[in-house]
């Protein structure tokens, strides 16, 4: 399990280069279209582009969010509750949380099959939906991941709840 962290951390890494790398195409997509539509020659599709990119940087930042930390967490009330009650908190909200995102990965999954099946593409483009679905549902199985391994760390006595990643590298 000492190895697990570090390549789960990797995936994660990686996941947000790509989520990066998305960012800045639809930057770029956005920009060269506003700049082309002042001369009278917009980019055909930009508005299904950017919804697809916009979706791969949702999904994909999610599991190195999730790593450090940087969710929405109201603390303030938990921190004043004994250790043992704030662990059985924390150990809760991961086990829900690994449930939510299995949850998201299964319908995604079976979604895309729907789309791969019927064939549906994007109006302008024509590109398919499938492969989205199936990139959010890689990146929600991630984050089940890093929530598994969390949660074992944790129950292991290996780490507290709210320890950092990189503290335990």
């Amino acid at each position: 399990m000492s190895s697990a962290p570090k390549q789960v951390r990797r995936l994660a890494d990686f996941l947000n280069i790509i989520a990066g790398w998305s960012l800045l195409g639809m930057t770029a997509l956005t920009c060269a279209d506003v700049i082309l539509r002042l001369f009278r020659h917009p980019i055909l599709g930009t508005y299904e582009l950017v919804g697809f990119l916009g979706a791969a940087v949702a999904s994909f930042a999610m599991a190195h969010t999730t790593i450090n930390r940087g969710h929405v967490a109201v603390e303030v009330l938990v921190a004043a509750l004994p250790s043992g009650t704030r662990k059985v908190i924390y150990l809760s909200s991961q086990l829900l949380g690994i449930f939510l995102f299995a949850l998201l990965a299964w319908e995604s999954i079976q979604y895309g099959n729907d789309f791969r099946a019927s064939g549906e593409v994007s109006l302008t483009l024509r590109f398919p939906f499938f492969p989205v679905l199936y990139g959010i549902a890689f990146s929600s199985a991630v984050v089940c991941v890093v929530l598994i391994v969390d949660f074992v760390r944790v129950v292991a006595g290996k780490a507290g709840p709210w320890y950092r990643w990189k503290d335990a590298m």
